[in-house]
């Protein structure tokens, strides 16, 4: 009997918020993942009602769940930042596990903002795997050049559109919402039934309450909601969120 596939975060998130006052730059930090978001918004007074998203003056300095998926294949799910690749965050943390880029037979990213894919590069030549259309949404923010310089740098695509096993013991399903191509994995893992989120559950108050961002419109919290309802249906025994720690549902 082939053994069944293991799951570990190899890299936990955290985030940072920080804003321009008086022409110098203050950080701020909460511990509490629903604080981090949200709850320091409407602390400052920031919210869909007040300014556009990208006008806020409070950026967002965000370490996504990094996930390392081990049995027939070694898959590595959402790499992370620019900052996790580039200062070797990444290399170390597999290094720590005895393995090196080369050991990677292919990358999933969830979605493709920068927090979860832009250490994507690190693993050039990989096989990569994403949810249809999500290239397009990459697009919009990165510009189609650097879509079209990062497939070139990358390996074979593949693209999920419906529920698709990528590995004895793992498949991708379509979670759209937070994205338009999100996807989500499950993972028939040693430790159960495995739900690796990514951010169509950001947190585990989202999970549990459905308590999502107050910046998502009607039309993306009734896809957040549907997509939900789907993963949910598969009873997993252990979640994973992007932006929390792992948690029993």
């Amino acid at each position: 009997m082939t053994a069944k596939p293991t799951v570990e975060v190899i890299i936990h998130p955290v985030c940072l918020r920080f804003r321009l006052d008086h022409d110098e730059v203050v950080y701020l930090f909460a511990a509490n993942p629903d604080q981090q978001l949200d709850r320091m918004e409407k602390m400052l007074g920031i919210g869909p009602g007040e300014t556009p998203i990208f006008r806020t003056n409070l950026g967002f300095l965000p370490v996504a769940s990094t996930i390392l998926i081990r049995g027939e294949k070694t898959l590595l799910v959402d790499p992370g930042n620019h900052h996790i690749g580039s200062y070797a965050i990444l290399w170390h943390a597999l290094r720590e596990r005895g393995l090196t880029y080369d050991d990677i037979d292919a990358v999933v990213l969830t979605h493709g903002h920068s927090d979860h894919a832009a250490a994507l590069l690190q693993l050039q030549g990989k096989p990569w795997i994403v949810g249809q259309g999500e290239l397009d949404e990459m697009a919009a923010i990165e510009g189609a050049p650097i879509i079209a310089a990062k497939r070139q740098m990358m390996g074979p695509l593949k693209e999920i559109s419906a529920p698709t096993e990528i590995m004895a013991g793992v498949t991708a399903i379509p979670t759209p919402g937070h994205t338009r191509g999100h996807i989500s994995l499950i993972v028939d893992s040693d430790q159960g039934r495995v739900l690796i989120a990514g951010d169509q559950t950001m947190t585990q108050s989202e999970y549990r309450n459905r308590q999502f961002s107050h910046w998502y419109g009607p039309d993306t919290l009734a896809q957040l909601n549907r997509s939900l309802d789907l993963v949910q249906g598969y009873r997993p025994d252990l979640v994973i969120p992007g932006h929390d720690r792992p948690f029993q549902p």
